[in-house]
């Protein structure tokens, strides 16, 4: 828990002799922070965030009302302990400063004794309440490590076995989720899918789908048709249930032989089924009900024949009922159209961009249900080695970070390493920022490309730009000591790129800037 001598307290008092009492009086305990009006101390707040905020009302500007209320809209502030200290001694203005998100209040003239006595008590409050919180964090990472460590990372063997590609991404809304998805061998020789959402969020959410999950693996062994195992599954979860919890969960079970493909749905998203040369469709017409809500229910089977090439995808309602800051909804038609602009791709490069289609339409809107995507597409026999992904930017700071978003969920899909992600997510922002800012000198209407490439040991990335002429790789290797005169066009980014990179390749090819940076995955770049 923290020492209260390593709390901060902000002081906001217009007045400078009400500040020097203070000040006298707290220095030796805390560490302080002043401001002499409410603008400056919004500045402050945000800048260096306090343990504890003393506050006066009456003040020139923004008074302290206003100041507690701005204080708590601001995420480095929102649970700070507020004290106001105020002439205004009437009973409605110490009702408007606990309506305005203050916790204590004190009228002046006051009593320094009681001062530092309130100020312990709140920062012992608040520094408790932050033990509390941190150990229930820590308790949550590895909740969510447990949680993803039961998900299929690697699955070569599967495919090998059943001459199909399969990809998946699972993004919680939270440290851990509803949503999971499971690739298991079942009897007859078959392959089965799993993906379910259960109803809210957090641990009850995802114990609840633990349960779903494992029982669905240990009844694919022994049941080879998807409708009897989610009835099955169904008796299970609704023989108890205390909490009154529900699933919706999609079973699909392929026979490699013949290259049928069973489904049973109980409750959930429709799953898109591409095949090459033809539109999009849904895989299955009905949802069926969710499991878990009463035994013996009975769910419809849908049989299809998959063809080399043929690809389904399975997802939660965390993509098709996203939402952006203007509350539109992504929809079925959005994603429709995005999965169809996919195809031919590879299940993980497929799983990785409908990620990255979410978040974009998202933006700046918070998450607000989890996000699972699984795909399998039928091959040759075998799994595919190489993935590629290809984006279009236009000259915007904003386009640049959808590019590292795109590229961390691609990596994430195609289970890279996080340290070297780390690395190619600096390497990528730094070069297409000098594409922006330079080559197209923030022209939203010029664009530029960025593909990402993951073959046998190593990443690639790739940045066309029609800009002039410019070669980064014949910047020089720049010495530490070197002051800004020194430096030469690049700078200290193309410094950071060669860190992160095992290989930075230029060429002009048709009129534009070719720039190719590789990462082999066995290689200790950003460790030199």
């Amino acid at each position: 828990m923290k020492n209260l001598s390593d709390c901060r307290v902000l002081l906001v008092d217009d007045a400078k002799a009400n500040l020097d009492i203070l000040v006298e009086g707290l220095k030796s305990e805390h560490k302080l922070s002043l401001a002499l009006n409410g603008e400056m101390a919004l500045q402050v707040a945000a800048r260096t965030p306090p343990d504890l905020v003393l506050l006066d009302i009456v003040m020139p500007g923004l008074d302290g009302y206003e100041v507690c209320r701005r204080l708590r809209q601001m995420p480095e502030t929102a649970e700070v302990p507020i004290m106001f200290l105020s002439s205004l001694e009437e009973v409605q203005n110490k009702t408007r400063g606990f309506e305005a998100g203050a916790n204590d209040y004190l009228t002046k003239p006051f009593e320094m004794l009681e001062v530092k006595a309130r100020v312990r008590s709140l920062l012992k409050a608040k520094a408790y309440s932050d033990a509390v919180k941190e150990q229930i964090a820590s308790e949550l990472r590895v909740a969510r490590e447990i949680q993803m460590g039961m998900l299929p990372h690697d699955f070569a063997g599967m495919e090998k076995a059943y001459g199909v590609e399969l990809g998946a991404v699972l993004e919680p809304a939270r440290e851990v989720g509803g949503d999971l998805y499971g690739v298991c061998a079942g009897a007859k020789q078959r392959l089965v899918l799993f993906l379910g959402d259960v109803s809210g969020k957090g641990i009850p959410a995802s114990m609840f789908m633990v349960r779903a999950i494992s029982l669905a693996r240990l009844l694919s062994r022994e049941i080879a048709e998807p409708e009897r195992i989610l009835a099955r599954l169904n008796d299970e979860l609704a023989a108890d249930n205390p909490s009154g919890m529900f699933v919706t969960f999609l079973c699909a079970v392929f026979d490699p032989g013949s290259g049928r493909l069973t489904l049973a749905n109980a409750g959930h998203c429709r799953p898109v089924l591409l095949r090459a040369g033809e539109p999009p469709v849904w895989a299955v017409r009905n949802l069926g009900t969710a499991l878990g809500f009463e035994p013996e229910l009975a769910f419809e089977r849908t049989e299809l024949t998959l063809h080399p090439g043929d690809t389904l995808i399975l997802y939660t309602d965390g993509v098709s009922e996203a939402f952006n800051p203007q509350a539109d909804c992504y929809g079925n038609e959005q994603l429709l159209a995005d999965s169809g602009a996919l195809a031919g791709q590879s299940p993980l490069a497929i799983a990785a961009a409908l990620l990255q289609k979410v978040r974009a339409f998202a933006g700046s809107a918070p998450q607000s249900d989890d996000i699972a995507i699984l795909a399998l597409k039928v091959g040759g026999g075998s799994a595919l080695k190489e993935a590629r992904m290809t984006l279009e930017l236009h000259a915007t700071p904003e386009e640049v970070m959808r590019a590292v978003a795109a590229l961390q969920a691609f990596g994430q899909a195609q289970h890279i390493p996080e340290k070297s992600l780390f690395g190619l997510a600096l390497a990528l922002e730094e070069c297409a920022s000098n594409i922006l800012n330079h080559a197209l000198q923030r022209d939203a209407r010029q664009s530029f490309r960025v593909s990402f490439e993951h073959t046998s040991g190593a990443m690639v990335i790739e940045l066309r730009d029609p800009g002039p002429v410019f070669d980064p790789t014949r910047s020089p290797v720049m010495e530490k000591e070197a002051n800004g005169d020194d430096r030469p066009p690049g700078g200290w980014g193309i410094q950071l790129v060669r860190h992160y990179t095992d290989s930075m390749c230029y060429q002009r090819e048709a009129g534009e800037n070719v720039l190719r940076l590789t990462r082999r995955l066995d290689s200790p770049a950003g460790q030199k």
